[in-house]
């Protein structure tokens, strides 16, 4: 009979801490934390788009619910964020570069190589009808969940010297990164293409070691590229996408009224990312040549198509190298 009673006391005195650990103190429920970080600063489009992303969470959720934002690399870098989202740990959402993800599902990076998109529409229609769905799919069973897909960011050519057709590029040393696609796209438009370290351009312009690089108009303003490669040649050849990863593990363990709210909100804090960044990056490429730091050249659209062509058997042995046929056609219905 004692022993019949010690356990019974046991088990209130367990339901009765449990139920305390889920009121709290004072009888309320205690609020679930979300946890948001990007290795960029607060005043960059990451931060503030996961600032709107956690206002309208908030919005579309009746139940408590609290939401702490890291920036600055806080709590790590992209890489440590798909690990930790993967895990259920630390990070439970977080924006970044599709590449860190491709560890887990290679057509990742499949996202936003060179020649993808036609133009700043294509792209928009391509992430607003998800072409990349089957990516999605594939990444929820590994632990990453997209929720939405944010980016903007739109790459040109930053020159030592104007080029205004493609009949000039043979001449030009452009520096690109490492990767396979990304030497094999630029090679088969025109250009030279010279892999080289991205903290050695600079430098690497001044001297001649090559002639320029493509990116975009952040990275053209904060490693003020404009003193030794004034020239802006609007090829816009790749335009960014960045997904907003969520925890899979953490968003299973919420209540289906939270799960809701967060694809709700993702997707729409995500097409806020989208308009944001593409209206910034027009704005700082604007604002420079009004600065005389820089001088916008455009190509003819007979020379766009142009380069388009001659980077197609390049983008197509990337989808096949990688299985993703399928993406490149869905992309490709969208035009």
């Amino acid at each position: 009979m004692k022993k019949l009673i010690v356990v019974s006391l046991v088990l209130i005195i367990g339901f009765g801490t449990l139920f305390a650990g889920a009121q709290g103190e004072s009888g309320a429920q205690r609020p679930i934390r979300l946890v948001g970080a990007t290795h960029l600063p607060a005043d960059f489009v990451f931060y503030r788009m996961m600032e709107v992303f956690g206002e309208k969470v908030k919005e579309y959720y009746d139940g408590p619910l609290e939401v702490e934002l890291h920036h600055s690399g806080d709590l790590g870098q992209e890489k440590d964020f798909c690990e930790f989202m993967i895990e259920g740990i630390s990070v439970d959402f977080a924006i970044s570069a599709p590449s860190w993800a491709a560890t887990w599902d290679k057509r990742v990076s499949f996202m936003d190589p060179p020649f993808l998109f036609k133009d700043l529409e294509h792209w928009d229609k391509a992430l607003a009808e998800d072409a990349f769905e089957p990516i999605k799919q594939d990444l929820i069973k590994k632990g990453l969940r997209i929720i939405g897909y944010g980016g903007g960011g739109t790459r040109n050519l930053i020159l030592n010297q104007p080029v205004r057709s493609t009949s000039d590029f043979p001449k030009i040393l452009l520096r690109v990164m490492g990767s396979p696609i990304q030497a094999n796209s630029f090679n088969a438009v025109g250009f030279k293409a010279t892999p080289l370290d991205y903290l050695e351009v600079y430098n690497g312009i001044k001297t001649g070691v090559v002639d320029g690089l493509e990116n975009e108009s952040a990275a053209l303003r904060s490693m003020k590229f404009y003193e030794v490669a004034p020239n802006i040649v609007l090829t816009r050849h790749a335009i960014t996408v960045r997904p907003l990863f969520f925890s899979e593990k953490r968003f299973q363990s919420f209540p289906k009224e939270l799960q809701d709210a967060i694809l709700k909100a993702g997707e729409e804090a995500a097409a806020w990312h989208r308009a944001t960044e593409t209206r910034e990056d027009a704005e700082a490429l604007k604002e420079m040549a009004a600065e005389g730091k820089i001088k916008l050249i455009e190509l003819s659209r007979a020379d766009l198509d142009k380069m388009q062509r001659d980077a197609r058997p390049v983008l197509e042995a990337f989808a096949k190298e990688i299985g993703a046929e399928d993406i490149l056609a869905n992309v490709d219905s969208l035009r």
